[in-house]
């Protein structure tokens, strides 16, 4: 009886690693139009650097989940679409957080997030009215400190 009660207690004084925050930001671009949303300017640039044919920038949603680590998540995207998140790593000597992205359409995506840095996909699924599906994700905690 002592047994299970003094490992009891031991688990209980053990830390844990605290989960992270997973911010996902829902995007929809298109090449109708060339209005975007003053908080996606960035995110636009980044992405036509790669597709300069897209050049309005829609901000849908934006969500946040608390992931432990090992552990998974879901969002649901516009038309019922889902992004399954899996937080693989606690944040390395760098401050990066390893995670995995399960975007629609495309094969698992694993990645170290930088703090406070945004990492756009851009997804090959386009809606009915033929905007595309853009997610940007950004994980937290941030502890380390810039030099």
């Amino acid at each position: 009886m002592s047994a299970i009660l003094l490992s009891a207690c031991l688990f209980v004084a053990c830390p844990t690693e605290t989960p992270v925050r997973v911010t996902v930001v829902i995007v929809l671009a298109t090449t109708e139009n060339n209005v975007v949303d003053p908080k996606l300017v960035e995110l636009a640039k980044e992405v036509q650097k790669r597709d300069p044919k897209l050049t309005g920038f829609k901000l849908v949603a934006t969500e946040s989940k608390s992931i432990p680590v090992g552990n998974s998540a879901t969002v649901t995207l516009v038309d019922k679409k889902q992004l399954k998140m899996k937080v693989e790593k606690q944040k390395d000597e760098n401050g990066r957080i390893s995670l995995t992205l399960m975007p629609p359409g495309m094969d698992p995506v694993t990645y170290a997030c930088a703090c406070d840095k945004f990492f756009p996909v851009v997804t090959p699924y386009r809606t009915k009215s033929g905007e595309q599906l853009i997610i940007a994700v950004m994980a937290k905690p941030c502890t380390v400190k810039k030099k």
